[in-house]
């Protein structure tokens, strides 16, 4: 019983921690345009792969695991006006504060698709009522200052993102506007010199379906670029447009040396190789000019886009329950000390209890216990030999 008592005051010593947990899911960017919607959308999928009970983790919340985690973010946290207050009141340095913050926040990315994030906070020892309360609030104030900075570091990575996406695309479009007028001028001076002006029906449909596929390939190599900056090397989304691209290579090396299938557009398909010199040539320079204006407007369109992206104010994540204060505290707990102590005390007192029995026995019947006597009496002679 006394042992229960001694745990139970001990439990007193030991400083209150309370727990306030925020449950957040990773934004669906809905309604983007352009070419990083594709990346958007493909961290949302994730999350929504985890809802249909996919095993692989999502690589959005385990960046977000990884950030709400960093000491950058608690370094922003640390900056609160409050939370410095709060801690500077138990004469906590700046840095402290920081490894403080750091060391009591932890996430967890949940199968549903959802991250909790957790802060422990330990309030001071033999603390009051008042003082209790406060860590109590400043607990739930501190998780959801951490999805505070969490959303906010994200968001300003995908309004980079969309600004280097727009740069690109903008960088492309005219760069290609550059060709598409060389490319106009190149055809003029041919049609002109050779009095060239157009292709038999059969080659024309030839040079429209290999034309329409080039440009659509250079469209995939553009995405391809942009996706391979944000996405892993293993991303199921960059292996497509890879497996996309070879398949179109290989068809248009079908359209320029036989072999392609031009039925599903209701004409005979003839292998530009086999054309004559002349028509060759310019078969060549109509496709230039057909796959340069499918790809400039192509990035007019994705370069509008962009600008829209560029300025829209993009969520981040979507805050399902934001943190309270919690009602009592996480540790002690002071019912475990008690039941702690009377197991402890229990198994003393058996100890106790046999020690003494087993004594009384051995003064009782020294007969029995003659080889513990005798072993006892030759440590005692060995001890006082060593100190002599």
């Amino acid at each position: 019983m006394c042992g229960a008592v001694l745990f139970f005051l001990y439990s007193y010593t030991r400083p209150q921690v309370f727990v306030a947990t925020s449950t957040i899911l990773p934004a669906e960017h809905e309604g983007m345009g352009g070419m990083l919607a594709v990346l958007a959308n493909a961290n949302a999928s994730s999350a929504l792969d985890l809802i249909k009970g996919d095993a692989a983790a999502s690589p959005t919340l385990e960046l977000f695991k990884a950030v709400v985690e960093s000491r950058s973010i608690a370094e922003d946290v640390a900056t609160d006006s409050a939370i410095r207050t709060y801690f500077l009141r138990r004469d906590t340095s700046g840095k402290a504060i920081v490894n403080a913050l750091q060391s009591g926040i932890s996430s967890e990315a949940l199968r549903t698709g959802m991250l909790t994030v957790t802060v422990f906070l330990p309030a001071q020892r033999f603390a009051s009522s008042i003082q209790i309360d406060s860590a109590k609030v400043m607990s739930a104030y501190i998780a959801n200052r951490f999805v505070a900075a969490l959303d906010r570091f994200n968001r300003d990575r995908l309004m980079t993102t969309a600004r280097n996406t727009r740069i690109f695309v903008e960088q492309e479009y005219n760069a290609k506007l550059i060709d598409l007028d060389s490319a106009y001028g190149r055809l003029q001076q041919f049609q002109e010199g050779h009095q060239a002006i157009s292709l038999p029906e059969q080659l024309a449909a030839t040079v429209t379906a290999a034309g329409k596929l080039t440009a659509e390939m250079q469209q995939e190599e553009m995405q391809l670029q942009v996706e391979e900056r944000e996405l892993g090397p293993n991303s199921p989304r960059i292996k497509t447009l890879q497996a996309g691209i070879e398949a179109a290579k290989e068809q248009l090396d079908k359209y320029d040396n036989g072999g392609a299938d031009g039925h599903s557009a209701g004409e005979y398909v003839v292998a530009l190789k086999n054309a004559p010199a002349l028509s060759r040539q310019l078969a060549a320079s109509l496709r230039e000019v057909k796959v340069l204006e499918q790809v400039t407007g192509y990035l007019r369109q994705q370069l509008e886009q962009e600008k829209v992206s560029e300025q829209r104010d993009l969520p981040s994540l979507q805050v399902l329950d934001g943190a309270i204060p919690p009602t009592g505290n996480a540790s002690p707990k002071r019912l475990v000390y008690l039941i702690i102590g009377l197991i402890a005390g229990l198994f003393l007192s058996l100890i106790v209890t046999y020690y003494k029995r087993f004594v009384r026995d051995v003064r009782e019947h020294p007969d029995l216990h003659y080889r513990f006597i005798n072993v006892m009496s030759a440590l005692k002679r060995g001890s006082h030999g060593a100190k002599v």
